[in-house]
């Protein structure tokens, strides 16, 4: 969100231009007309308290006058002198001096006979004036201030009647008239305070106020605030008395603020509305730069298939877009023929048996085919950065596989532990000169030859082997044959049948050793074929046993054969199944003690028959037993050439059993030898 306040985002600076433009506006008219306003309503209070000071004044006047008339009227009554000639009567006279009061709206009337009293009436009392000497028309009684007219009674000038109102009632009426609130002061103290705002006795400091012309703005205890604007009343009155007007101005300020509010107002919806217009219009050119932008990016991604078709109404966005849109289609173009040549040359190493690597000057993988991923068990993801040395372990005693690389255009044989496994590797290296293969610096091409080492090498042992095999069992026939031949006539039939039970048993080596042969050869050319038929698993267990029977024999060793008669059908291939359990009695025969037993068991499990034979020999050592149905591995302990067999027997058998749908294994005896198994189908029963 904080991207698109970006100082150099063009919407950014479209609606700040905008903005102090608007804001601008508002300062250049909004503070002259407030000044303005201030200065016309400053204006209007000046002649607005001018008006009221005229009128106050007015007012007063024709109150003084008003007062000077109710007082000669009274003292020209001839009721009055009636009633005060009667002395029995001045019960009489205050109720109409009290009568007089209410019709005249005074605050009240005293009658003095020289400085005694005769008789008062009134809510505010003027006693004690009668004592007093002339004080004019505005006199203070009892913290009261008083208009007051005096004037001698018409019959006996003796007798002076006054008659007074209160300033306080006064400027009451004054008020009323005018709107104007009054403080009296007397002396500089409040005297009379008749404004909301009730200033203490010793609230002077409003008649430098009132001086100066300031206002005066204030709380009342209801929360609400007041403003006034005081000023000197210029009414005529004693020399220590002076009376504030208090205008109340909260009418003229509110009407200023709302016209200023008002103005403020016009000034900001002008600028609000100028900045929604930039906002729209940023909106209206960015959002086609920004989907522009997008598109840019999309195309930075790889992703070209997607055509630009954004329009606006902006016409150098528009072949912006077309330019744009012309760039895609020749970026495709290229990139569509680069990852068809790609694709070409990745099948191309892929295709390659061999592993390819490319290291940088380093030594560390920038590249790895396929085939070097599957060499390596690892994914390209975790080898591509890391040092060739991770993955190509030295001998112990030998240089670092980095370090015993070839030299360029050179191949060498190296070996290494590879996941643990030690391997021979024959390594090709060529250096990488064009720039365009970036930090690649040199290919090296792996080919693991370990097994082809070890085939070569076991060729030569299986020569040896099979010329041994030969020549043991030819020798002994030949001498056999020989014997047969010089001394028949003088050899007992006992002796006769010896020589003709070897020359027997010599056969049936060479014929399963000539099988296996023939078998082994099949399979290298992949013509090797089973023809699996329902037939009863005594007549291939029959079959082996006969075959087997003058061997075991010959080598002291007895064969322990299932006791039951086993006439459920399996499906399997007769003669190559009897074969595969030969070569497993043999196996058994050469590994077993003299005197040893050998077991053929024979049980169902599930939908197979399971053929074991176990004999009692030392057993395979762990190591080789990964690798027992291998051709050219045989399950002796030691590597004595001597001891060394064809190796041929068990992959035969391996083939035989997985041709037919069934399973070979090995798993030491209890409490000693080996365990070989097999296991094939039987036949599904059909129903009658």
């Amino acid at each position: 969100m904080l991207k698109i306040f970006h100082v150099k985002r063009f919407a950014f600076q479209l609606v700040l231009t905008f903005f102090l433009f608007t804001v601008g506006t508002v300062i250049t008219l909004g503070i002259p007309a407030a000044i303005l306003f201030q200065r016309q309503t400053n204006i209007q209070t000046q002649r607005l308290i001018e008006q009221t000071n005229q009128t106050a004044l007015a007012l007063f006047d024709n109150q003084t006058a008003q007062i000077q008339s109710l007082a000669k009227l009274l003292a020209a009554r001839p009721t009055l002198n009636q009633l005060l000639i009667d002395v029995q009567k001045r019960q009489e006279l205050m109720a109409y001096l009290g009568d007089f009061i209410q019709n005249s709206d005074i605050d009240g009337v005293v009658l003095c006979n020289q400085d005694a009293l005769i008789s008062s009436a009134g809510e505010e009392t003027l006693d004690g004036i009668c004592s007093l000497e002339d004080t004019g028309s505005f006199i203070e009684l009892g913290g009261t201030a008083w208009l007051i007219s005096q004037e001698p009674l018409l019959d006996d000038p003796g007798i002076g009647v006054v008659v007074g109102q209160t300033v306080w009632g006064m400027l009451d009426g004054i008020s009323a008239q005018t709107g104007m609130d009054f403080v009296l002061f007397s002396e500089g103290e409040v005297l009379v305070d008749r404004s909301p705002m009730k200033f203490d006795a010793s609230s002077s400091d409003l008649l430098e106020m009132a001086a100066l012309g300031e206002p005066v703005t204030m709380m009342l205890n209801t929360g609400q605030v007041l403003t006034y604007q005081p000023t000197i009343i210029q009414i005529p009155l004693p020399e220590a008395f002076e009376a504030v007007g208090l205008l109340n101005i909260d009418d003229l300020i509110a009407v200023n603020r709302q016209l200023r509010l008002l103005i403020l107002g016009a000034l900001l919806g002008v600028s609000l509305i100028g900045t929604i217009v930039a906002v729209f219009l940023s909106k209206r050119i960015s959002r086609p730069l920004n989907q522009l932008a997008g598109s840019a990016a999309a195309l930075r991604e790889g992703d070209l298939s997607t055509p630009l078709k954004q329009t606006s109404q902006i016409w150098e966005i528009d072949q912006l877009t077309n330019a744009l849109e012309d760039a895609r289609v020749g970026l495709k173009h290229s990139l569509d023929q680069l990852q068809k040549d790609k694709l070409w040359i990745e099948h191309l190493l892929n295709a390659i048996v061999e592993g390819l690597l490319t290291v940088d000057d380093h030594n560390r993988i920038t590249f790895i085919s396929e085939a070097a991923e599957a060499m390596l068990g690892v994914d390209a993801s975790s080898a591509l950065g890391y040092p060739l040395n991770d993955f190509f372990a030295a001998l112990p005693g030998e240089d670092t596989f980095s370090r015993q690389l070839p030299p360029q255009n050179q191949t060498r044989r190296i070996p290494a532990l590879v996941n643990g496994k030690e391997m021979l590797l024959n390594v090709s290296t060529s250096s990488v000169v064009p720039p365009e293969a970036g930090n690649a610096a040199r290919a090296l091409v792996i080919r693991d030859v370990t097994d082809e080492e070890r085939i070569h090498k076991l060729i030569g042992e299986f020569m040896a082997n099979i010329t041994h095999e030969f020549r043991t069992p030819l020798s002994a026939l030949s001498a056999s044959v020989e014997l047969l031949v010089e001394e028949l006539p003088e050899l007992t039939r006992e002796e006769a049948g010896a020589l003709l039970n070897a020359l027997h048993i010599g056969i049936v080596d060479l014929q399963s050793l000539i099988d296996n042969l023939i078998e082994a050869a099949s399979i290298e050319a992949g013509r090797f074929k089973v023809n699996p038929k329902e037939v009863e698993l005594d007549a291939i267990t029959e079959a082996a046993i006969t075959t087997m029977t003058p061997i075991t024999h010959k080598h002291g060793v007895s064969l322990k054969m299932p006791e039951k008669k086993q006439r459920f059908l399996v499906v399997a291939d007769r003669r190559r199944t009897s074969q595969a359990l030969v070569n497993l009695l043999s196996n058994a025969v050469k590994y077993s003690p003299e005197g040893g037993r050998i077991t053929l068991r024979t049980f169902i499990l599930g939908s197979e028959v399971v053929i074991e034979v176990q004999d009692e020999g030392a057993g395979v050592n762990v190591d080789r037993q990964e690798q027992l149905f291998h051709r050219f591995v045989s399950p002796e302990a030691d590597e004595d050439m001597s001891g060394i067999s064809l190796g041929l027997g068990l992959s035969v058998v391996k083939a035989v059993i997985e041709a037919q749908g069934g399973k070979v294994g090995y798993r030491a005896g209890d409490p000693q030898g080996a365990v070989f198994w097999f296991t094939l189908p039987l036949a599904v029963e059909e129903e009658a």
